[in-house]
């Protein structure tokens, strides 16, 4: 495959991305709908995007943090909040993080919105979460990693689940996906989970799916050693019969393995 075909991940899925958008949409506005007040809209910044979908559980429950995907250029929170009725049953609270698309913002600018947000949640009085999980799929895997794994001022977050990522941005710069995010070689240096230093924290999820290219595949292997190497206690697999977007169907789903390991974090 080429370099091209590798960082779309759409070669090998079940359906295309429309489709799957068409879902995560149907399914979030269910979970949005059922909910009603108890899935808040609250700014963690002074940007229209800077915001959280927010459902609290009570004020020691675990905290599930998701940040979506779309290669930083697409979603949002409002497509990405599917499992927080799920998670409230369960026990748990949690929060989908919103941020500005590229090319409106600069990669850079997203990880801070997103740190920023993190910081928000931090510093809530109305949340003082006994463990702390963010997790991510894709362009969101990387986020949470600059979160988690790759921030060394997180004192925040407990866990990681990070979801067929790219944690290694310097393949990009020779494909479309650079289109909208103009990163300089130096840049995704800059950027890269993958040539970070760990901060460790202790416990991590590293998964993708089975119908994935060979290099997101590589990617999530390559990091998931980096984290062991780093400190991390690290749990990776490879999910049968699951795609690059339909993987996350599964986060707080139990008798599932990724959300048997997920939940395990948040009750740990």
């Amino acid at each position: 495959m080429s370099l091209e075909t590798e960082y779309s991940p759409s070669s090998v899925a079940h359906h295309s991305v429309p489709w799957y958008i068409e879902q995560y949409e149907v399914k979030s506005s269910a979970a949005r709908n059922a909910l009603g007040d108890n899935l808040q809209k609250v700014s963690y910044g002074t940007h229209e995007d800077e915001y959280l979908l927010l459902a609290k559980h009570s004020p020691n429950a675990p905290l599930l943090v998701f940040i979506h995907g779309g290669y930083w250029k697409a979603l949002s929170a409002d497509e990405c909040c599917m499992w927080a009725g799920d998670a409230l049953a369960q026990g748990i609270s949690f929060a989908s993080i919103n941020y500005t698309l590229a090319p409106r913002a600069t990669l850079s600018r997203i990880v801070q919105q997103c740190r920023t947000a993190v910081q928000w949640l931090q510093q809530h009085s109305a949340l003082a979460p006994c463990s702390t999980v963010v997790s991510g799929s894709s362009a969101g895997a990387h986020l949470a990693a600059m979160c988690s794994t790759a921030d060394p001022n997180n004192n925040f977050i407990t866990g990681a689940v990070l979801l067929s990522g790219v944690y290694d941005l310097r393949p990009l710069l020779q494909t479309t996906v650079n289109d909208p995010l103009q990163l300089t070689e130096n840049d995704a240096i800059k950027l890269s989970p993958q040539l970070h230093p760990v901060s460790p924290i202790k416990n991590v999820v590293v998964a993708w799916g089975e119908h994935e290219t060979a290099s997101f595949k590589t990617q999530s292997r390559n990091y998931a050693q980096h984290l062991t190497e780093g400190g991390c206690n690290v749990v990776q697999y490879e999910a049968e019969e699951r795609d690059h977007f339909n993987l996350i169907y599964d986060l707080v789903t139990p008798a599932t393995p990724l959300g048997d390991a997920t939940l395990q974090l948040l009750h740990s």
